[in-house]
């Protein structure tokens, strides 16, 4: 008899499972008939079902992990936030001031001549305690101008106004400036609108006896939501003269929000803009939030990895499985020996029941998964708490993730199909007809 080494085996055993169709055939009716082995059987679907359970859980939490994503990614597309510009280097943390030298400078020219850009706000932009009766929370303030106030009003959820926008409170309020605080800020603070809040300062000026922190006076006017609860915790708005006023700076604008006709021309266009601007840091939406979409990225790889075990413990139920039938099979293996199959051959035949087993392992997954993440989109029977800024598990259907799923099981399935199969291709034929059953 020929004699192999073994990775020459191993080689052609998978040549021979692509070449000679009969290797299947014989597989396949190794896998339906185990004589009287009770065991065998019952090991066998207990094989197929931790493949088919390991695939379901990557599928489903793939699926839904993405669906969170892509949530995020549409509250972050309505936000009127798309590009940031602001100043570079050390201007960045001292706070400075854009001014005029934005409005001079080519970028500026740039973004007023460019089709893609819908809307350009100035900001002004301060750190701030704010003080709401007894209780104090840490704030960023943005002043903006009134276009951009009238769209925050859209998205709230309370307001001190009924109908929205039809009642001047701040006449009413003895001319006290307007402020919107977020749902999570309000509900932390216990603020509701209509209340009087008072900003201050973490800066001192000077006054006629000693230095005395800035304060100045705002009553809320409306609650927001944006769907990001570390924005609402700390961001405030309000209109940028009273920013100008409670840090005392005529006409004074810290950066400048971009939104455009298209939320996907983003990226293209912060790049187009950056390689042109010298002194100002161009932002797109994604470098705003690259901590938020790294850690989702984590920690869908975690998962992936984490849950790709159980397909590998399902496997190694595979290999326990077709370690028996080489045993079981023994006599059967030595008359085919006997009969001129070669080793290659023999060791495609337990390589292919191998792959017959995870193949309906992890079909059966795929249908499964598929199944329950149709189901929780189209029933949605599963509940969030409040913290969620969805009430609701979100699920997304992408071909790439069930392909990787697949790939990835199939390729475990195969790495544990790969020893029984060498196994049974060294099996003696002599010893196989003298022991075997």
């Amino acid at each position: 008899m020929q004699e192999y080494p073994e990775p020459g085996v191993l080689r052609e055993t998978f040549r021979c499972l692509l070449r000679s169709p009969w290797t299947s055939w014989v597989g396949l009716r190794y896998l339906k008939s185990k004589k009287h082995s009770r065991f065998l059987s019952f090991i066998t679907l207990i094989s197929m079902i931790g493949v088919a359970l390991g695939v379901t859980a990557l599928v489903v939490v793939l699926s839904v992990m993405d669906g969170f994503e892509v949530e995020m990614r549409k509250r972050l597309m309505n936000q009127d936030l798309h590009l940031l510009i602001t100043p570079k280097g050390e201007g960045v943390r001292s706070g400075a001031i854009l001014g005029k030298s934005f409005e001079d400078s080519p970028l500026a020219q740039k973004l007023k001549a460019s089709n893609e850009v819908k809307f350009a706000h100035p900001i002004l932009q301060t750190e701030a305690i704010l003080r709401g009766g007894k209780k104090v929370s840490g704030v960023v303030i943005k002043g903006v101008e009134p276009p951009r106030l009238s769209s925050l009003e859209k998205t709230l959820t309370e307001s001190a106004s009924s109908p929205l926008g039809t009642v001047d409170l701040g006449s009413q309020m003895g001319g006290l400036p307007k402020i919107f605080l977020g749902q999570s800020l309000a509900d932390e603070m216990g603020l509701i609108p209509g209340e009087i809040v008072t900003l201050i300062s973490p800066t001192e000026t000077e006054g006629p006896l000693s230095s005395i922190p800035r304060l100045k006076r705002f009553f809320v006017a409306g609650i927001y939501r944006s769907g990001s609860p570390e924005q609402e915790l700390h961001t405030v708005y309000t209109e940028i003269g009273a920013v100008r006023s409670f840090l005392k700076r005529s006409g004074a604008v810290s950066q400048w929000e971009i939104v455009l006709n298209d939320f996907n021309q983003a990226s293209h266009l912060k790049n187009q803009l950056q390689r042109e601007s010298g002194e100002f840091l161009v932002q797109d939406w994604m470098d705003l939030n690259s901590h938020l979409f790294a850690s989702l990225r984590l920690e869908r790889l975690a998962m992936f990895i984490s849950l790709a075990f159980i397909v590998i413990v399902a496997s190694f139920n595979i290999v326990t499985t077709l370690t028996l039938m080489v045993l079981e099979k023994k006599r059967e293996i030595s008359i085919m020996k006997a009969m001129g199959a070669r080793d290659p051959e023999i060791g495609a035949v337990f390589l292919a029941e191998g792959l017959l087993i995870g193949g309906v392992g992890i079909g059966s997954g795929m249908v499964l998964g598929f199944g329950i993440c149709y189901a929780l989109r189209r029933w949605q029977f599963v509940q969030l708490p409040d913290v969620y800024f969805d009430r609701t598990l979100p699920v997304s259907f992408l071909p790439q993730y069930y392909a990787i799923v697949a790939v990835a099981a199939f390729i475990i399935v195969l790495c544990a199909s790969v020893y029984p199969s060498l196994r049974a291709a060294r099996t003696d034929p002599l010893n196989g007809i003298r022991f075997g059953a």
